[in-house]
C-alpha cells in the first residue's frame, strides 16, 4: 500500500477567513480614502471661496478708497460739482450717452439711468440678484486735481479759457459744470504740452489760458446742458478726471452681484470703447450689502452708521440734486461692505437632517440692530449643504475725510 501524504496548503475555512479579513481591511482603507477625499474637496472648496473673497475685498477696497478723487475739493463749494447732473456723449462705437437711453446691462438694470456726480452712492437691493449696488466715482488724473474757475463768458463752441491750462493734457477727460449741471468733455489731442509735461518744447515755460476741446467724448450739447448754457451760467468750473488713451481712465463704476453668484462691475463711461457690458470680477459671491459711515458734525470723525434704505438716504433721494442731499453726500466718510460667499461643492449632511450651513447668517452683527442684516439660507436658490463664509470690510473715504 502507498502511504497517505500529509495534506498541504490552506483549508477552505482558512481561505474564507482570509478573504473576510481582506474585505474588512479593504472596506476600512476605502472608508479612509473616501473620508480623506471628502475633506480634500471640502478644503479645496473653502480655499476657492477664500481666494475669491480676498480678491473681491481687494477690488472693493481699491475702488472705494479712491472715491471722490479729483472733485472732492468742491464739497463745500456753493454750486460746486457734488450732486451735479451728468450729461455725456460716450464713444460713438458704444452708441450710448449719459443719461442712458436704455437700461444698464445686467445685473444693473434697476439702477437709475440718470446719474449725478457723487463719490459713493448705495442703491439697496438694486441688483438683479437682489443685493445692493455700489456706485463709485473717482478721477485718475494724478496731476493738478483741483477745481479750476472758467473765465466769465469764455466758453466757445469748442474751447474755453482758464487762468492757465497747467494740469490739462491732451486727451484728458474733464467735467465742465455750473449750477447743478455738468457736461463731460475732452481736451483736444492738438493741445500743446505744458512745461514739464512729456513732449513739451524746451523753451516752453507757461500754458496759455485757451483750452481746446475735441475727441471721442467731446460734445457741444448734452442731454441736460450744453457749452452755450454753461457759458451763460456764470460762474462755471472745470476739473480733469483722467485720460482714457494712456491707460489712466477715471473710475465711474457700478458694483453688484449678478447671475451664477458672480460679482460684476460696469464702467459708466465705457472707456474701453465697446458697447455696454458688465465685467465679471469674482465668483462665489451670493450677497453684497453695504452701509454708510457718516460724519454728522464735520469734525472728520465717523459718528454713526446709516442704512442706505433709510428715508433720505436711499439712492433716489441722494441723487435728486437737492441741497440737503448734496450735504448728505459730503457726510459719507466711510463705507462698510458685507459679503456672503458660497462654495461650489455640495457636501453631505453632518448627520441626518443637519446640513453644513446654519439657517441664517448675520451681517454687521456688531452694529445697532437697525443696521444688521439677516441672510436667510433657507430662501429659494440657497443650499445649506454648501459652505458659506461672511466677509466684512470697512473702507474710509480718504478724499472726503481730507476736506473735513
Amino acid at each position: 500500500m502507498t502511504a497517505s501524504r500529509r495534506s498541504r496548503g490552506f483549508s477552505l475555512i482558512e481561505l474564507m477567513v482570509g478573504v473576510a479579513i481582506g474585505l474588512v481591511l479593504t472596506l476600512a482603507i476605502f472608508q479612509v480614502l473616501v473620508t480623506s477625499e471628502g475633506r480634500k474637496r471640502s478644503l479645496t472648496g473653502v480655499n476657492d471661496v477664500s481666494q475669491s473673497g480676498a480678491y473681491s475685498v481687494y477690488v472693493l477696497d481699491r475702488v472705494l478708497r479712491s472715491a471722490g478723487t479729483g472733485f472732492a475739493q468742491g464739497l463745500n463749494r456753493q454750486n460746486g460739482p457734488i450732486g451735479c447732473r451728468i450729461s455725456a456723449r460716450l464713444p460713438v462705437a458704444t452708441g450710448e450717452t449719459l443719461p442712458r437711453t436704455n437700461a444698464f446691462p445686467a445685473p444693473f438694470t434697476a439702477v437709475p439711468r440718470e446719474q449725478r456726480l457723487a463719490p459713493v452712492v448705495i442703491f439697496p437691493g438694486a441688483s438683479d440678484a437682489g443685493s445692493d449696488v455700489i456706485m463709485v466715482m473717482s478721477g485718475a488724473s494724478g496731476y493738478g486735481e483741483v477745481l479750476s474757475d472758467v473765465q466769465a463768458a469764455s466758453i466757445g463752441a469748442a474751447d474755453l479759457r482758464l487762468a492757465n491750462t497747467i494740469g490739462y493734457r491732451a486727451n484728458d477727460l474733464l467735467m465742465i459744470g455750473s449750477n447743478g449741471e455738468c457736461l463731460l468733455s475732452q481736451v483736444s489731442a492738438a493741445k500743446t504740452p505744458c512745461a514739464g509735461q512729456i513732449g513739451a518744447a524746451t523753451a516752453t515755460t507757461v500754458c496759455g489760458p485757451l483750452l481746446p476741446l475735441a475727441g471721442a467724448y467731446f460734445t457741444s450739447t448734452g442731454t441736460h446742458t450744453s457749452l452755450a448754457a454753461l457759458n451763460a451760467s456764470d460762474p462755471a468750473f472745470t476739473f480733469t478726471l483722467g485720460n482714457p488713451t494712456n491707460g489712466n481712465p477715471p473710475e465711474f463704476t457700478l458694483l453688484g452681484v449678478g447671475a451664477n453668484s458672480t460679482l460684476f462691475r460696469h464702467d459708466l463711461l465705457l472707456t474701453n470703447g465697446a458697447p455696454p457690458a458688465s465685467e465679471p470680477v469674482s465668483e462665489g459671491v451670493r450677497v453684497l450689502r453695504a452701509v454708510y459711515g457718516i460724519d454728522t458734525n464735520a469734525d472728520g470723525i465717523l459718528d454713526a452708521w446709516q442704512s442706505p434704505g433709510a428715508v433720505g438716504w436711499d439712492g433716489a433721494t441722494l441723487m435728486n440734486g437737492s441741497a440737503l442731499s448734496n450735504q448728505r453726500l459730503g457726510q459719507i466718510v466711510a463705507v462698510r461692505v458685507g459679503l456672503v460667499l458660497r462654495s461650489a461643492l455640495i457636501e453631505k449632511e453632518v448627520q441626518p437632517g443637519v446640513p453644513v450651513a446654519p439657517a441664517n447668517l448675520t451681517l454687521f452683527g456688531d452694529l445697532p440692530a437697525a443696521n444688521q442684516i439677516t441672510v436667510d439660507l433657507n430662501a429659494a436658490g440657497e443650499n445649506r449643504n454648501q459652505r458659506h463664509r461672511v466677509i466684512e470690510l470697512t473702507v474710509p473715504l480718504r478724499n472726503i475725510l481730507m476736506q473735513s
